[in-house]
């Protein structure tokens, strides 16, 4: 079996490139939020530059934080796995590709206006969709190995 790239991996490497825009503008509201709160630049939860703030204030910047982090943690696993899987299913894993960005944008905004309750809907979303992408690479390798 040989790997052909077509002209329908340009949605995979649309979803990748999206993935990484998502990751930025989430890492930028999160600098915003620093700033609103008249924090250094880098202030992390419960450093000693957050003992200013309220309870209140306290929890929405680690709200915005986590879900900073969040998306830096997956982000390499997310890419790699539209692109990979691409490969061999580019259709699958390009709306695979869609619902993580979808459901991480759901998840996010979840997350940071309702707490935890926030974003079980979005994971609903991000978990299929990277089972579904590393399922397909997989899959897609051991079948081009003749391994099943």
């Amino acid at each position: 079996m040989s790997i052909v790239i077509g002209t329908s991996y340009v949605w995979n490497i649309m979803a990748a490139t999206a993935m990484g825009l998502q990751a930025a503008a989430f890492a930028g509201c999160a600098g915003r939020q620093r700033a609103r709160l008249d924090l250094p630049h880098g202030a992390e939860i419960g450093s000693r530059e957050t003992q200013k703030l309220s309870d209140e204030e306290n929890e929405q910047f680690a709200r915005f934080q986590r879900t900073n982090q969040e998306h830096v943690q997956y982000l390499p696993l997310a890419q790699s796995s539209v692109l990979l899987a691409g490969l061999f299913y580019p259709k699958l894993s390009a709306y695979a590709g869609l619902a993580y960005i979808l459901g991480r944008f759901v998840y996010s905004f979840g997350y940071i206006s309702c707490g935890d309750e926030g974003r079980k809907y979005g994971a609903l979303l991000v978990c299929p969709s990277i089972t579904a992408m590393l399922g397909a690479s997989f899959y897609g390798c051991f079948k081009a190995l003749n391994i099943v």
